[in-house]
């Protein structure tokens, strides 16, 4: 089959189906013009609301769940002030869930008094070291792992420390790995301490939401479901349009403007690989080389349901203050379940954020755990051994009699999706984000190929809220925004 558009956007996320909408209903452009190719059997990317596994009736994100940076979030901003608020009810259907969090770890019964330990203020302080320090080393050949730095600190300034307070100090800043999905030693501590644009408010009602109001501007049929690419031409002279693009199912694409929003994992690959894109003529070497300077991370969740909440509904959050380990183990790819306490990790507190909806959260409760990578991999591989892992540590939370097991075990499977791979760009040691996103996002002239019509798209091309919805959301804007600057199909004076 093979059909002929202006737009081909490759990838149903939230950036290409933006981009699409944008178009529809700012452009001289109409659906009809436009198509969208998906390699999946559904639409939304690594946005994915799993509203059929509960046996409470409740609904999960399993991947983003969070409007992050609040102040600065156009996606919130928008539902916040109060356009399509039918939709998105900020008031009613957010939860800011950031209540300090209660912290806890092996050898204590309870929780870890900060009065007595400081592990707060001394991971306060250790950010400040970290951001002083690349102030002071502004080249990338200076970079460092997190864990390097937080052993540089103890080197420095064990000192001035108790023994108490370096026992936490030596892991406590590995809570970065819940934010970025990997672990603390492949991390680069010049890019891994965030600063925050504002409070993070919980979607309680659910991302899909999101998808389904962009969908109301995009017609199903321009949407081909399992339609993976497999070749981009970017010098067609057979046709009347400039590009073509071709999919494993047989589909050829004829288009003139061509947004490729497919999640950096998949762009990275080897034209070779399975599920790799060959590019003709191959991309430049500069972009290429981009791409091997940014990272994925792989960011999971695991989601316990009970019959009753056994911990306080008066805590927003749990963490999980790792044991210390001298093995390096840990940190490479799993072949068996590891002991618990090997890794950080962060229980939601579900209950709290479905009560504000539901005004009660009787019938019954869940957590849901945030993991990284190789936790996330092993777990998403063996969910059947999640409560063995985690049960010992959902102890020491326990304010009433623990149940055996819980009724419902969900985890994610982004990292054993050949189409994902992961969960969103995160950044290793030594990495380019900067480049990268030059290279990717098309706003330096000369850079990759921003002179061709070809664009690229996603949460891995955003120079703000980098990894976020938001990110990808703007950045199918901002490829929408260019089309229609470059063919003079504005239906109004681009701001």
């Amino acid at each position: 089959m093979s059909q002929s558009v202006e737009v081909c956007i490759i990838g149903a996320g939230v950036s290409g189906l933006k981009a699409a909408q944008h178009l529809i209903k700012n452009s001289k452009y109409s659906a009809e013009d436009i198509v969208i190719l998906e390699a999946q059997d559904r639409i939304g990317g690594r946005l994915y609301t799993d509203r059929t596994s509960s046996k409470l009736g409740y609904s999960y994100d399993l991947g983003a769940s969070w409007f992050h940076d609040c102040l600065t979030n156009v996606l919130f901003q928008h539902f916040y002030s109060g356009e399509d608020n039918d939709v998105f009810d900020i008031s009613k259907d957010g939860y800011f869930d950031d209540k300090p969090e209660c912290m806890f770890e092996k050898d204590l019964t309870g929780p870890v008094s900060e009065a007595k330990t400081k592990v707060g203020t001394i991971i306060h302080d250790i950010e400040k070291f970290i951001e002083l320090y690349f102030l002071e080393h502004l080249s990338l050949e200076e970079d460092k792992s997190v864990k390097e730095m937080v052993d540089l600190y103890l080197l420095k300034y064990s000192k001035l420390l108790t023994e108490e307070e370096i026992k936490y100090a030596k892991v406590a800043m590995r809570y970065v790995e819940l934010w970025h999905g990997v672990s603390w030693d492949k991390l680069s501590a010049r890019y891994s301490i965030l600063q925050h644009q504002g409070r993070n408010l919980f979607n309680a009602k659910g991302y899909d939401v999101i998808i389904d109001w962009l969908l109301k501007d995009i017609p199903r049929e321009r949407i081909l479901l399992e339609s993976p690419v497999s070749k981009i031409n970017r010098h067609v002279s057979n046709s009347d349009k400039r590009i073509s693009v071709e999919t494993k199912n047989g589909t050829v694409i004829h288009c003139n403007y061509l947004v490729v929003s497919v999640p950096l994992s998949i762009l990275s690959l080897e034209s070779s690989s399975d599920y790799g894109i060959t590019w003709e003529p191959p991309l430049p070497e500069t972009m290429t080389a981009a791409l091997q300077k940014i990272h994925f991370g792989g960011l999971g969740k695991v989601v316990f349901e009970f019959d009753s909440i056994w911990w306080d509904m008066n805590q927003d959050r749990f963490s999980m203050i790792p044991k210390l380990t001298q093995s390096n183990e840990i940190f490479e790819e799993l072949t068996s379940l590891p002991e618990p306490w090997s890794y950080p990790a962060t229980a939601i507190n579900y209950s709290a954020v479905r009560s504000k909806q539901d005004g009660t959260a009787a019938k019954g409760g869940s957590l849901v755990i945030l993991t990284q990578s190789p936790l996330s991999n092993y777990l998403e591989k063996h969910p059947h051994e999640a409560w063995t892992y985690f049960k010992p540590m959902l102890s020491k939370i326990a304010v009433k009699e623990m149940p055996n097991e819980p009724i419902t075990t969900i985890t994610t499977e982004w990292s054993s999706n050949p189409y994902i791979r992961g969960a969103y760009g995160t950044i290793f040691t030594g990495d380019d984000p900067v480049n990268a996103s030059i290279q990717l996002s098309g706003q330096v002239p000369g850079a990759g190929i921003s002179s061709s019509t070809i664009r690229f798209a996603g949460e891995h091309t955003a120079t703000e809220g980098e990894g976020c919805v938001n990110g990808a959301w703007m950045s199918g804007e901002r490829e929408a925004n260019w089309i229609m600057e470059h063919a003079g199909k504005s239906l109004k004076p681009l701001l």
